[in-house]
């Protein structure tokens, strides 16, 4: 890399005042347990958000995020997507949540987008984004194989179950855990590149000048922001592009093979056209988080 760059995750000490939390592997393994709360996210309005001091957002940043950082690490490393790209995008959606957002988790809903990744549903399920135990797949597809039953004559038949209730509900409650959630956007944000890799010549790609290969290609996570593998001239430059990047994606997932998918705002300073306007838009918020982030030094593996 360009750039000295601190290798100690949190420099200044951000990080080490929040005790970390223990990780997916240390629960696979028996050493810790995980349970989701009730409601995982708070109300936060974006556009205020962005209008706070740089120093008040870094506070913020590191009261969701800091006691997950060997969350971020593992994950990292598990999927080969870098620690701060993944903490950029969790933090970027933590930075958008809605009341409606808060109140759907409080209802107990298993579909839409939950929890702080603010993953939907359907996707984490399509895509295996988080883990399921082999008794909850078997539970689902025992309740998957339900029939209406008839109860009286006249009072008609009860309801079918909803197809993979069971498993969709349990992916749900599993979102709202914050280890969850960060491993299921590094899949995810995985993904995504892949994806990106396949489609280099398509518009957003190019807007960028994406040139990495898939993750599990790639000789390291850094990779993503080194010369030549995306546009910028020193390393931070060059990761802004890709939280832009692959924010926007996270948010549009189409707009990897969209032909006209509206133009960058880092790049051309304009997010006026309407298509993909939404996906755009929290492209360029998520490229300002990483710009704090990286600039201090947060969230960084250690070498």
């Amino acid at each position: 890399m360009d750039e000295k760059r601190n290798l100690v995750a949190g420099s200044g000490g951000h990080c080490t005042s929040y005790p970390a939390q223990p990780t997916l592997s240390q629960e696979a393994t028996g050493k810790a347990s995980l349970k989701a709360p009730r409601v995982s996210v708070e109300p936060m309005d974006a556009k205020a958000f962005f209008k706070l001091s740089r120093n008040a957002r870094l506070k913020w940043y590191c009261s969701k995020l800091c006691a997950y950082q060997d969350q971020l690490f593992e994950s990292a490393s598990r999927n080969n997507v870098p620690a701060q790209l993944i903490a950029a995008c969790v933090l970027n959606e933590l930075a958008d949540i809605k009341f409606q957002d808060v109140w759907q988790e409080r209802l107990g809903a298993f579909k839409g987008s939950l929890g702080p990744a603010q993953m939907q549903v359907k996707t984490a399920v399509e895509f295996g984004h988080v883990d399921v135990p082999r008794q909850v797949l078997e539970r689902n597809a025992e309740a998957n194989e339900l029939k209406p039953a008839f109860t009286t004559p006249g009072a008609g038949y009860l309801s079918q179950p909803l197809q993979d209730s069971v498993l969709h509900s349990y992916v749900a409650e599993r979102l709202k855990i914050m280890q969850v959630g960060i491993e299921a956007a590094a899949r995810e944000i995985a993904r995504l590149l892949s994806e990106m890799a396949k489609y280099k010549a398509n518009s957003w790609q190019k807007q960028h000048a994406f040139n990495a290969p898939a993750p599990a290609a790639a000789p390291h996570p850094e990779s993503y922001f080194q010369k030549d593998s995306i546009r910028g001239l020193t390393d931070q430059e060059r990761f802004e592009q890709l939280c832009e990047l692959v924010i926007a994606a996270y948010n549009s997932p189409r707009i990897i093979i969209a032909m006209t998918p509206g133009k960058s705002v880092l790049c051309s300073g304009d997010s006026a056209a309407r298509v993909y306007f939404d996906g755009r838009n929290h492209g360029f918020n998520g490229a300002t988080i990483g710009a704090d982030i990286f600039h201090e030094g947060l969230f960084v593996q250690r070498a």
